[in-house]
């Protein structure tokens, strides 16, 4: 099996306490100035100028229970890719699961380093 293409930094997620929430956004749209493009329960998104269509945003999360400053990767088959993974050593954290919009799941390297996988197919 080829290895699964790592197309683009979906996002960056960063945790903050729920009662910071409302603190958080307006930090990040007074102070970095970033434009809030979708928001829902927990969780609300901003995009980066640069890049169009929302990928590369930076999310901001109430969900302290994954790891503050997790990356997730854009690919085509999120099942595929956990497969290769797994196949390769990689602990399959979490998922794959669908999300909604789309398809998550979370893998972790034999360094501890972890990251999630997005596919919107």
């Amino acid at each position: 099996m080829d290895a699964p293409t790592l197309r683009a930094i979906d996002c960056i997620l960063y945790t903050v306490p729920e009662t910071d929430f409302d603190d958080a956004k307006a930090q990040y749209e007074d102070v970095l100035g970033l434009d809030r493009i979708w928001e829902r329960d927990g969780q609300v998104g901003y995009r980066l100028p640069a890049h169009d269509d929302g990928v590369a945003e930076i999310v901001l999360s109430t969900d302290t229970d994954v790891p503050d400053g997790l990356v997730h990767y854009l690919v085509d088959d999120v099942e595929r890719a956990t497969d290769y993974y797994a196949d390769r050593g990689y602990e399959v954290v979490d998922g794959p699961f669908d999300v909604g919009v789309g398809t998550v799941a979370t893998v972790r390297n034999e360094w501890g380093h972890e990251f999630e996988l997005i596919s919107f197919a």
